[in-house]
């Protein structure tokens, strides 16, 4: 089933359209929309978070850090770097 949106453009933007009335731009403006979640959807995988994480909870179990938190330890390689 599909659904309807409304959008609102400047008189301008809509003039220059309407020079193109051979293009879709329904079409156009669905396609966006599709591209923009896409790239929305590929910046964050579940799959590699979940990954990333569980790794983590394993580095905690195996005491490498012995009782520190993630941010001292972080902290810590920052101050070496200098």
């Amino acid at each position: 089933m599909t659904k309807s949106i409304s959008v609102k453009i400047e008189e301008e933007l809509w003039k220059k359209m309407k020079t193109h009335e051979e293009i879709n731009w329904s079409g156009v403006i669905r396609n966006s929309i599709k591209n923009k979640l896409e790239s929305l959807e590929g910046k964050f995988d579940k799959g590699i978070a979940k990954e990333a994480f569980l790794d983590s909870e394993e580095i905690l179990k195996e005491k490498i850090f012995k009782g520190r938190s993630g941010t001292e330890i972080i902290r810590e390689w920052r101050d070496k770097r200098r």
